[in-house]
């Protein structure tokens, strides 16, 4: 049930005791009760039970199966400790629910209690004969608490709403724990974006990054000076711990040498914030998309005249100027077993649903048609330079016309040609599809794009190159044979179609992508 998600990745050798200690006969059963299986326990290495059967030895999952028999170690060797420290973002919900999800996997038992500090919450596993199979401590500190709970040993895992800042990773990576950034220690969980909330009554309707600066640095102070009635405007935003907070200071307001205004109102929560926005008719705070609640969000206009709004496809595609990412950590420092496998589940295919249930948006692979994206090809038409450009827009139109374009959006490791975690994540859903048969009777075409630093045919070029790096990739996650390398069609189109704004780092990084799109063969 759940194998391949909940499967364990590390051995406990320090509780390995084979041999006659185990010599007895025992019987495993499935926690749903649906499979059940006889045989000597030959050994228990804190992970598996090796059983030998009439039909050979079997390694069984021992956290999928109860032991029953004289012969089975003590509960407490198959019972796991831990905590998990960091973004309020993430563990003031969603953490829980992953926790239940996990336990509804494993038809476990759980009871909840307050945890040993105000923000903490304490969740006990147990087995249906009320064995004790994990208590998990859920403490949503901050950001920063990830990589000081993760640093101290106080921590298992880390949440965080924001990716590990160079200085933590240098200080972990000293301390012997490992380079947080490495795949196999930082883990995408789900993906968010930061929305400026305004009062339900508010007519303003959209805000330029440029005035978002201005107003939290407290230079713009009255509504209608951005179009609105003549009354203050009330500041509402998070604590200095957030992820929340440090993900908007880094992308509005210093590329605009800005800090935060003073007089603002400090909120432990994005819900509190958001709450507070939507009984304040002058009011406006940063929250995250999952915790929009009863304000209003504004589109974001960035510095170019682009204006995008927050939706679940613009968030996955990541072209959306405050998308962000929301990452669990751990070190190279051995973990729980439970808490190995409840990292597993939670960034499996099956915890999307709960991810999105509770307004995250999830890393599931939707699609948008072609007429949804207009506004993306109405800025590109306004962006072009010559009649160059404009042939290439006229070609890339002609081609995607009758199409469907992908939520997954392929990106790189900054300055490097290598794919980023997510991507390489991606690849391999990309993969599953198209094994699945998915894509039958589908062209499926990878289309690349850059930001116009250099000459426009070298990033043509580049925006091939890229795309074809992608193909290859996914053809390797592929079993032999499933498909050829012209199975998958590659476009470049260099730098036309700007999803973000040249002038701007992010802007230039939100170019930098590798788009899939699909459309029925004829």
């Amino acid at each position: 049930k759940l194998r391949s998600a909940l499967a364990v990745l590390g051995m406990t050798s320090a509780l390995v005791v084979p041999g006659s200690a185990f010599a007895q006969d025992v019987t495993l059963t499935s926690y749903d009760g649906s499979i059940s299986l006889k045989g000597r326990l030959v050994e228990f290495d804190g992970d598996n039970y090796r059983l030998a059967t009439a039909i050979g030895e079997i390694t069984i999952d021992a956290f999928q199966v109860a032991c029953e028999g004289e012969g089975c170690p003590a509960p407490e060797l198959l019972a796991s400790e831990f905590v998990i420290a960091g973004s309020q973002s993430i563990g003031s919900e969603l953490m829980p629910a992953l926790v239940e999800g996990y336990a509804f996997a494993l038809d476990a038992d759980i009871s909840q209690s307050a945890g040993a500090s105000t923000d903490a919450l304490q969740i006990n596993m147990s087995d249906l004969e009320g064995r004790a199979m994990a208590d998990i401590e859920i403490a949503a500190l901050g950001a920063g608490g990830a990589f000081r709970g993760l640093l101290g040993g106080d921590a298992a895992i880390g949440m965080s709403s924001r990716p590990v800042r160079p200085r933590e990773a240098q200080v972990l990576e000293q301390a012997g724990l490992g380079n947080l950034a490495d795949p196999a220690n930082e883990h995408i969980l789900a993906l968010d974006g930061i929305i400026t909330v305004v009062h339900r009554s508010n007519p303003v309707r959209a805000i330029s990054t440029e005035n978002m600066a201005a107003v939290f640095a407290g230079q713009i102070t009255n509504w209608a000076q951005l179009g609105g009635p003549d009354a203050p405007i009330n500041l509402y935003v998070r604590d200095e711990e957030s992820g929340t907070r440090s993900v908007f200071e880094s992308l509005i307001m210093a590329p605009a040498a800005a800090q935060m205004a003073e007089r603002s109102t400090v909120l432990d929560s994005n819900s509190e914030l958001s709450d507070a926005v939507a009984a304040d008719p002058y009011g406006i705070g940063f929250t995250g998309f999952a915790d929009e609640r009863n304000a209003r969000a504004l589109g974001i206009q960035e510095v170019c005249g682009i204006v995008t709004q927050a939706t679940p496809f613009t968030i996955k595609a990541e072209e959306y100027p405050l998308a962000r990412r929301l990452y669990l950590y751990t070190t190279d420092k051995a973990i729980p077993p439970h808490a190995k496998s409840l990292l597993e589940f939670a960034t499996s295919d099956d915890a999307q649903d709960i991810i999105s249930s509770l307004g995250f948006i999830d890393q599931g692979i939707s699609s948008e048609p072609v007429n949804n994206q207009g506004l993306r090809f109405a800025s590109s038409i306004l962006s072009a330079q010559n009649t160059a450009e404009l042939l290439q827009l006229r070609d890339m139109a002609a081609t995607l016309v009758n199409a469907e374009r992908m939520s997954t959006t392929f990106r790189f490791q900054p300055g490097s040609s290598l794919l980023d975690n997510k991507a390489q994540r991606d690849v391999v859903r990309i993969a599953e599809m198209i094994s699945r048969g998915d894509f039958e009777n589908k062209d499926v075409m990878l289309v690349g794009f850059t930001d116009s630093i250099g000459r426009p045919d070298l990033n043509e070029a580049l925006s091939f190159r890229r795309a074809d790096q992608v193909r290859q990739a996914i053809l390797e996650s592929l079993p032999d044979g499933a498909l050829q390398a012209d199975d998958i069609n590659v476009l470049g189109y260099g730098e036309v179609s700007p999803v973000g704004c040249n002038e701007t780092f992010n802007g230039r990084r939100i170019n930098r992508r590798v788009e899939i799109w699909v459309r029925d063969k004829v």
